[in-house]
Protein backbone atom coordinates (compact mmCIF):
# COMPACT_ATOMS: atom_id res chain seq x y z
CA UNK A 1 0.00 0.00 0.00
CA UNK A 2 1.90 3.60 -1.05
CA UNK A 3 1.87 6.14 1.46
CA UNK A 4 -0.57 8.38 -0.04
CA UNK A 5 -3.17 5.64 0.12
CA UNK A 6 -2.42 5.12 3.78
CA UNK A 7 -2.84 8.32 4.09
CA UNK A 8 -6.04 8.27 2.87
CA UNK A 9 -7.22 5.35 4.52
CA UNK A 10 -6.42 6.72 7.53
CA UNK A 11 -8.48 10.31 7.35
CA UNK A 12 -11.37 7.57 6.36
CA UNK A 13 -10.86 5.94 9.43
CA UNK A 14 -11.07 8.91 11.42
CA UNK A 15 -14.10 10.87 9.42
CA UNK A 16 -15.86 7.22 10.91
CA UNK A 17 -14.50 7.38 14.31
CA UNK A 18 -15.73 11.27 14.25
CA UNK A 19 -18.91 10.69 12.99
CA UNK A 20 -19.66 7.61 15.61
CA UNK A 21 -18.36 9.89 18.60
CA UNK A 22 -20.71 12.46 17.15
CA UNK A 23 -23.79 9.96 16.85
CA UNK A 24 -22.87 8.54 20.43
CA UNK A 25 -23.14 12.17 21.91
CA UNK A 26 -25.86 12.87 20.06
CA UNK A 27 -27.71 9.42 21.32
CA UNK A 28 -26.20 10.62 25.10
CA UNK A 29 -28.43 13.67 24.61
CA UNK A 30 -31.41 12.32 23.36
CA UNK A 31 -31.66 9.86 26.33
CA UNK A 32 -30.93 12.94 29.30
CA UNK A 33 -33.67 15.18 27.15
CA UNK A 34 -35.89 12.53 27.70
CA UNK A 35 -35.73 12.13 31.77
CA UNK A 36 -37.88 13.23 34.57
CA UNK A 37 -37.27 15.48 36.78
CA UNK A 38 -37.89 15.72 40.23
CA UNK A 39 -36.84 19.44 40.82
CA UNK A 40 -39.80 22.01 39.78
CA UNK A 41 -41.54 24.99 40.91
CA UNK A 42 -45.39 24.62 39.57
CA UNK A 43 -48.37 27.19 39.75
CA UNK A 44 -51.99 26.47 38.57
CA UNK A 45 -55.35 27.30 38.32
CA UNK A 46 -57.95 24.67 39.68
CA UNK A 47 -61.81 24.27 39.33
CA UNK A 48 -63.93 21.97 41.12
CA UNK A 49 -67.62 21.27 40.72
CA UNK A 50 -69.92 22.18 43.14
CA UNK A 51 -72.55 20.30 46.04
CA UNK A 52 -74.18 22.46 47.95
CA UNK A 53 -72.26 25.66 46.83
CA UNK A 54 -71.49 27.15 43.52
CA UNK A 55 -68.54 25.78 41.77
CA UNK A 56 -65.20 26.33 43.45
CA UNK A 57 -62.12 28.00 41.78
CA UNK A 58 -59.03 29.17 42.86
CA UNK A 59 -55.28 28.30 42.78
CA UNK A 60 -52.17 25.32 43.51
CA UNK A 61 -48.52 25.69 43.73
CA UNK A 62 -46.49 22.61 43.51
CA UNK A 63 -42.96 22.54 44.78
CA UNK A 64 -41.02 19.51 44.61
CA UNK A 65 -36.92 19.28 45.07
CA UNK A 66 -34.98 15.95 44.83
CA UNK A 67 -32.88 14.51 47.43
CA UNK A 68 -30.84 12.15 45.36
CA UNK A 69 -31.43 9.73 41.84
CA UNK A 70 -34.67 8.03 44.10
CA UNK A 71 -36.26 10.63 46.97
CA UNK A 72 -37.54 13.88 46.88
CA UNK A 73 -39.65 16.43 49.05
CA UNK A 74 -43.16 17.85 47.63
CA UNK A 75 -44.64 20.92 49.23
CA UNK A 76 -48.10 21.66 48.07
CA UNK A 77 -50.02 24.67 48.77
CA UNK A 78 -53.75 24.91 47.65
CA UNK A 79 -57.20 27.35 47.76
CA UNK A 80 -60.76 27.41 46.67
CA UNK A 81 -63.67 29.70 47.26
CA UNK A 82 -66.89 29.06 46.79
CA UNK A 83 -70.57 30.95 47.36
CA UNK A 84 -72.37 28.83 49.79
CA UNK A 85 -76.40 29.88 51.19
CA UNK A 86 -77.83 28.71 54.45
CA UNK A 87 -81.34 29.67 55.28
CA UNK A 88 -81.57 31.33 52.27
CA UNK A 89 -78.61 33.46 53.05
CA UNK A 90 -75.72 33.97 50.70
CA UNK A 91 -71.97 33.52 52.19
CA UNK A 92 -68.75 33.02 50.72
CA UNK A 93 -66.66 29.76 52.05
CA UNK A 94 -62.64 29.52 51.22
CA UNK A 95 -60.72 25.97 51.74
CA UNK A 96 -56.93 26.30 51.97
CA UNK A 97 -54.68 23.07 52.23
CA UNK A 98 -51.32 22.79 52.73
CA UNK A 99 -49.47 19.21 52.39
CA UNK A 100 -45.98 18.05 53.13
CA UNK A 101 -44.46 14.44 51.40
CA UNK A 102 -42.11 12.07 50.69
CA UNK A 103 -41.85 10.91 47.77
CA UNK A 104 -39.95 7.78 46.13
CA UNK A 105 -39.38 6.72 42.89
CA UNK A 106 -37.93 4.19 40.81
CA UNK A 107 -37.57 3.50 36.59
CA UNK A 108 -39.85 1.27 34.73
CA UNK A 109 -38.38 2.10 31.76
CA UNK A 110 -36.23 4.24 29.72
CA UNK A 111 -38.24 7.39 30.69
CA UNK A 112 -41.43 6.04 32.96
CA UNK A 113 -41.34 6.07 36.36
CA UNK A 114 -43.30 4.28 39.52
CA UNK A 115 -43.87 7.06 42.38
CA UNK A 116 -44.90 6.88 45.58
CA UNK A 117 -45.47 9.13 48.54
CA UNK A 118 -46.20 9.42 52.00
CA UNK A 119 -46.96 13.16 53.89
CA UNK A 120 -48.69 14.92 56.17
CA UNK A 121 -52.08 17.11 55.12
CA UNK A 122 -53.71 20.08 57.09
CA UNK A 123 -56.89 21.96 55.58
CA UNK A 124 -58.31 25.22 57.15
CA UNK A 125 -62.07 26.30 55.82
CA UNK A 126 -63.28 29.23 56.63
CA UNK A 127 -67.38 30.49 56.37
CA UNK A 128 -67.86 34.37 55.96
CA UNK A 129 -71.35 34.16 57.45
CA UNK A 130 -72.03 35.72 61.22
CA UNK A 131 -72.72 32.54 63.37
CA UNK A 132 -72.60 30.05 60.69
CA UNK A 133 -71.18 26.32 61.44
CA UNK A 134 -69.00 26.24 58.26
CA UNK A 135 -65.09 26.22 58.38
CA UNK A 136 -63.01 23.76 60.25
CA UNK A 137 -59.23 23.04 61.01
CA UNK A 138 -58.19 19.43 60.43
CA UNK A 139 -55.03 17.80 59.90
CA UNK A 140 -54.30 14.17 58.87
CA UNK A 141 -52.15 11.94 56.28
CA UNK A 142 -52.00 11.42 52.42
CA UNK A 143 -50.27 8.47 50.51
CA UNK A 144 -50.17 8.53 46.77
CA UNK A 145 -48.81 5.72 44.32
CA UNK A 146 -48.92 6.63 40.68
CA UNK A 147 -46.59 6.58 37.02
CA UNK A 148 -45.14 9.43 34.92
CA UNK A 149 -43.77 8.98 31.59
CA UNK A 150 -41.88 11.01 29.40
CA UNK A 151 -43.65 9.42 26.17
CA UNK A 152 -42.08 11.91 23.88
CA UNK A 153 -39.39 14.13 23.50
CA UNK A 154 -41.89 17.30 24.52
CA UNK A 155 -45.04 15.18 26.17
CA UNK A 156 -45.62 13.57 29.34
CA UNK A 157 -48.43 12.45 31.96
CA UNK A 158 -48.99 11.48 35.21
CA UNK A 159 -51.41 8.52 36.68
CA UNK A 160 -51.78 8.70 40.16
CA UNK A 161 -53.92 7.25 43.11
CA UNK A 162 -54.18 8.14 46.93
CA UNK A 163 -55.66 8.22 49.51
CA UNK A 164 -56.41 11.36 52.31
CA UNK A 165 -57.34 10.47 55.93
CA UNK A 166 -58.78 13.68 56.59
CA UNK A 167 -62.29 14.72 57.83
CA UNK A 168 -62.96 17.56 54.92
CA UNK A 169 -64.65 19.92 56.13
CA UNK A 170 -68.69 19.99 56.35
CA UNK A 171 -68.91 23.04 53.25
CA UNK A 172 -68.30 20.35 50.77
CA UNK A 173 -71.42 18.38 50.88
CA UNK A 174 -73.13 19.53 54.22
CA UNK A 175 -76.05 16.17 54.36
CA UNK A 176 -73.81 13.82 52.71
CA UNK A 177 -70.33 14.54 54.31
CA UNK A 178 -69.97 11.79 56.43
CA UNK A 179 -69.88 9.23 53.52
CA UNK A 180 -67.25 11.60 51.10
CA UNK A 181 -65.03 9.43 49.60
CA UNK A 182 -61.28 9.64 50.96
CA UNK A 183 -59.78 8.11 47.90
CA UNK A 184 -58.14 10.31 44.88
CA UNK A 185 -57.83 9.60 41.50
CA UNK A 186 -56.02 11.88 39.11
CA UNK A 187 -54.35 12.04 35.62
CA UNK A 188 -52.36 14.83 34.06
CA UNK A 189 -50.65 15.25 30.42
CA UNK A 190 -48.19 18.08 30.07
CA UNK A 191 -46.23 19.96 26.97
CA UNK A 192 -42.78 21.26 27.04
CA UNK A 193 -42.50 23.91 25.09
CA UNK A 194 -38.91 24.35 25.75
CA UNK A 195 -36.23 22.56 28.72
CA UNK A 196 -37.28 25.42 31.07
CA UNK A 197 -40.99 25.70 30.96
CA UNK A 198 -44.08 23.02 29.96
CA UNK A 199 -48.21 23.74 30.33
CA UNK A 200 -49.88 20.51 32.38
CA UNK A 201 -53.60 20.00 32.04
CA UNK A 202 -54.47 17.66 34.95
CA UNK A 203 -58.31 16.07 36.13
CA UNK A 204 -58.40 14.58 39.44
CA UNK A 205 -61.75 12.75 41.52
CA UNK A 206 -61.75 14.12 44.95
CA UNK A 207 -63.91 14.49 48.41
CA UNK A 208 -64.48 18.41 46.95
CA UNK A 209 -65.89 17.17 43.49
CA UNK A 210 -64.57 16.63 39.97
CA UNK A 211 -61.46 18.53 39.52
CA UNK A 212 -59.65 20.08 37.12
CA UNK A 213 -56.85 22.27 36.73
CA UNK A 214 -54.26 24.32 34.45
CA UNK A 215 -50.94 25.29 35.44
CA UNK A 216 -47.53 26.23 34.24
CA UNK A 217 -43.98 24.13 35.38
CA UNK A 218 -40.50 25.50 35.75
CA UNK A 219 -37.71 22.87 35.67
CA UNK A 220 -34.66 24.35 36.34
Amino acid sequence: MMAGEIFEYGMIMMKKALFLALMSTLGLSAQASDKLSYDYWQFGYIHSEGELTSDKTGYKIDLVGSFNDSTYLRYIAQEQTADIWTDSNPGEVTAKEYSIALGWHTPMGRSTDFFAEVGYLKQDAEGIIPGDTYGNDEDGYLANIGIRSRFAANWEYTLSAGYRDIDFSAYVDEINHEDDNDTVYGFETRYYFSKLWSVGIAVSEEATGLTSGLNLRFTP
